[in-house]
């Protein structure tokens, strides 16, 4: 069960999908403190992707919504934020600790780090993170993000944007992340930008745990999973590759068709929800591995 702020509209909705979520009032004990903090656009489409993942773990979890400071959001309207989110800056005041915390990302490669508004307060974030969160899994733009504040690691650019669902080869079959009896697993991918294998292998403190030859390293753990990086998207849900092409293409872009994602490779198909086994392993192991052992 996962225990979210009171009334948030999104208990009904995914509640019709039969994922199992109610108001934070009547907690247990034992359940996971986590701190999600979503800097993706579309604050509700990116949160009811995690609560999906969430739901196929068996213990209970309650969430803290998390925003950066003194910020005006666009995407989403401002009472929703308002009432639902917590700022950073009362979070990092109360100085709780918390079992847990998602950072998702948005997309931002037009910019270098430190052109983002919001940057240095991130920065102050990460660092209160080490002392106060036992395991984050950084999702995407924030997996690159954390991976430069760490080690000044910047990411390449691509000449396009890759989009679809991309075989990543097993590096690391010891790691509790994936299935052992696998020797590859599937990630979505939508992003023109990547971590350069070299970079990322030669920092003693991380593993590359599964990589794409075509889009690079797409999970790591650092510090013994108090890190986790989903470079990818393992979260996705079905359709939103789907919703990204179609809304590039209105948008009068020309978006790469997504690769391995329709079925019969067809968009007038079904999509093929082939990566869901992996996103369900990757997240119920870095909760029961990293977060409750």
């Amino acid at each position: 069960m996962i225990f979210v702020p009171k009334n948030l509209p999104l208990i009904s909705t995914l509640g019709a999908e039969n994922v199992r979520m109610c108001d934070d009032t009547n907690v247990p004990q034992n359940a996971i403190k986590m701190l999600i903090l979503n800097l993706m656009p579309d604050k509700e489409d990116a949160e009811a992707e995690l609560y999906r993942a969430l739901d196929v773990v068996d213990v209970p979890i309650v969430v803290t919504l998390v925003k950066m400071s003194n910020l005006f959001y666009k995407h989403t309207p401002q009472s929703y934020m308002d009432t639902f989110y917590t700022d950073v800056a009362e979070i990092m005041e109360r100085g709780e600790r918390y079992d847990a915390m998602i950072i998702n990302g948005a997309p931002f490669e037009r910019f270098e780090y430190e052109e983002i508004v919001y940057w240095r307060q991130l920065c102050v974030f990460f660092r209160w993170t080490d002392e106060h969160v036992k395991s984050t899994l950084y999702i995407c733009w924030s997996a690159f993000a954390r991976i430069y504040y760490n080690w000044n690691i910047h990411f390449k650019r691509n000449s396009f944007q890759w989009s679809g669902i991309y075989p990543h080869k097993i590096l690391d079959t010891t790691s509790p992340l994936v299935n052992p009896s696998h020797t590859d697993i599937l990630l979505p991918v939508s992003r023109p930008w990547y971590i350069a294998h070299d970079e990322l292998a030669a920092v003693p403190d991380v593993t590359i745990i599964a990589e794409s030859p075509v889009t690079g390293p797409g999970l790591a753990v650092a510090y013994g999973g108090k890190q986790v990086f989903a470079i990818s998207h393992p979260e996705y849900a079905r359709d939103r590759i789907r919703a990204e092409f179609n809304r590039d293409r209105e948008n009068g872009k020309n978006p790469m068709f997504p690769f391995n994602y329709f079925e019969n490779n067809d968009e007038n198909c079904p999509v093929n929800y082939s990566w869901k086994a992996d996103r369900d392993w990757i997240f119920t192991n870095w909760l029961k591995e990293y977060v409750v052992r």
